[in-house]
């Protein structure tokens, strides 16, 4: 018996995906899907009710482009589905809403229907306890009792409150992975699917698992020499830098006379983390104001260093071969991988094409020719840093790696 078998489908149309992925899982314990922004979200969610049956949990959202391993690159108009089926692990799935104006309230919501949702699973706690009993503790330390999946709508500019008042509900010791839902329309919400369609909401999958399950974080990114002192901001958006207008401030550091949202994205800043690590975690900036300030698409705290940041090809995938062997270290270092899921921003989607970098030759030699690999571009990505600073980031690929392998091996 398989320890974990897993589905994966891509395709044009949602039924075709479907039926591809339970070719692998006639009864799946999980449904991940990702579908395009430009496509009737309602119905493909119901194409894929129809083929996966009404039991079978499924959580997902809306894209700006769908990866897998079945195709050479991320696609436009289709949907991915992974599907996962295991004695080994269990599932909850929550749902909050109304997560523009009340993102505190829609995070209590989503955790605690999820948490109610994830039934207590007997394999899942005799393994724990096996593993408690004979494994070191360097091994025991790598076991998560529960990782929570999140897909915040992307559009709400509220993921930073929402991972707040997350963390309130699931302490420190949960692990948290995600992105947040996509669309290109300007004037649109995106949508998460949690067994629903739904939008203006924050999905969660609460995972509780007696299978290796690792989560990494990580950027194409380095600093280069110049920045300036964030000494005015309030949320997203910076007032002043250096005691004067940001956008002073920002033409001087960007040699440019005038700030334009394709130089913003060629230009990301990047903050350290205030861990032991002090990795540079990317913050992005979106658009300037008539009153001299500029909007980030992540917050911005008073007292930060915006540092510029620079990259080329190398080291874009230098730096992506590291995100993953992070994950699979995270995991265990499982000699065996079943899966990985990848939330990869839009942003860092469009750099990679301009330097002509492959995340999927990357991941093939990381993990394996075979795994198999969904993913999705995103309008943010969810995650820590290597010393576990937990937070909303930009330019960035968030990793979960599922092995197959349990705990106790």
């Amino acid at each position: 018996m398989a320890i974990v078998r897993v589905g994966l489908g891509h395709a044009t149309e949602a039924t075709t995906a479907a039926n591809q992925a339970m070719e692998k899982t006639p009864k799946p314990d999980l449904v991940i899907c990702f579908v395009n922004f430009s496509l009737d979200i309602h119905q493909a969610y119901a194409d894929i009710r129809a083929v996966v049956g009404d039991k079978a949990p499924i959580v997902g959202g809306s894209a700006w482009g769908e990866f897998s391993s079945l195709v050479d690159g991320p696609q436009a108009d289709t949907v991915v589905i992974l599907t996962l089926q295991s004695s080994y692990f269990s599932v909850g799935l929550g749902i909050g809403e109304n997560l523009t104006a009340q993102p505190e309230q829609a995070a209590r919501d989503a955790i605690r229907n999820a948490y109610s949702n994830l039934l207590s699973n007997p394999a899942v706690m005799s393994l724990m306890a096996i593993a408690l009993d004979s494994k070191g503790a360097n091994e025991v330390s790598r076991i998560k009792p529960c990782i929570n999946m999140v897909l915040p709508d992307g559009t709400s500019a509220q993921e930073e409150a929402f991972l707040r008042s997350l963390i309130l509900e699931t302490g420190t010791v949960s692990q948290i992975i995600g992105g947040s839902t996509a669309t290109g329309l300007a004037d649109s919400k995106s949508y998460q699917i949690c067994n629903g369609v739904y939008q203006d909401a924050a999905a969660v999958a609460s995972f509780s698992s007696g299978l290796k399950i690792g989560t990494a974080m990580g950027h194409p990114y380095i600093p280069a020499n110049k920045g300036a002192v964030v000494t005015k901001s309030d949320g997203r958006r910076v007032i002043s830098l250096n005691g004067k207008p940001a956008t002073e401030v920002l033409k001087k550091l960007l040699e440019s006379d005038e700030l334009t949202p394709e130089l913003f994205i060629q230009n990301p800043f990047g903050i350290k983390s205030s861990d032991v690590f002090a990795e540079y975690t990317i913050k992005s900036a979106q658009q300037v104001h008539d009153d001299g300030s500029v909007s980030f698409y992540a917050e911005i705290p008073k007292g930060a260093f915006l540092r510029e940041m620079k990259t080329d090809a190398d080291t874009a995938k230098k730096r992506f071969k590291e995100t993953l062997e992070k994950a699979i270290i995270d995991a265990g270092s499982p000699k065996k991988i079943a899966a990985v899921i990848v939330f990869n921003c839009i942003l860092r989607h469009q750099l990679k094409c301009r330097l002509q970098v492959d995340d999927l030759s990357l991941l093939k030699e990381v993990c394996g020719d075979d795994v198999p690999l969904i993913g999705f571009n995103t309008l943010g990505e969810q995650g820590a840093t290597q010393g576990g600073s937990i937070g909303h980031y930009n330019q960035t690929a968030t990793v979960m790696v599922i092995a197959e392998e349990v705990i106790t091996q």
